[in-house]
């Protein structure tokens, strides 16, 4: 039996389900936006979780949460980690 994996569907980062674990993979925004979520740790490749939906959502980054409004997450896409398989395992792999 061979095992394919496949690309994970991207969701936006405001259609994330509370307390689930997913990769940061695109970010669809203009420059001074894209530079103030990678000040606050929102960038490609980056695990964030989502801690509260709504205006602003609450996100965790790391250990630190911080809020952003739903707006600017319609332009996150994220690759959701499913049980038993982290998004960020196929990043350390790949490195390897």
């Amino acid at each position: 039996m061979s095992t394919t994996t496949h690309p994970a569907a991207l969701v936006r980062l405001d259609e994330l389900p509370p307390r689930v674990c997913a990769v940061v993979r695109r970010v669809d925004t203009e420059d001074e936006e894209t530079a103030r979520l990678k000040t606050l740790g929102v960038c490609v490749g980056r695990r964030v979780e989502l801690v509260r939906a709504g205006n602003p959502l609450i996100l965790k980054v790391f250990s630190s949460r911080l809020g952003i409004s739903a707006e600017l997450a319609t332009r996150v896409h994220v690759e959701v980690c499913q049980p038993g398989h982290c998004a960020m395992r196929e990043d350390e792999s790949a490195a390897a």
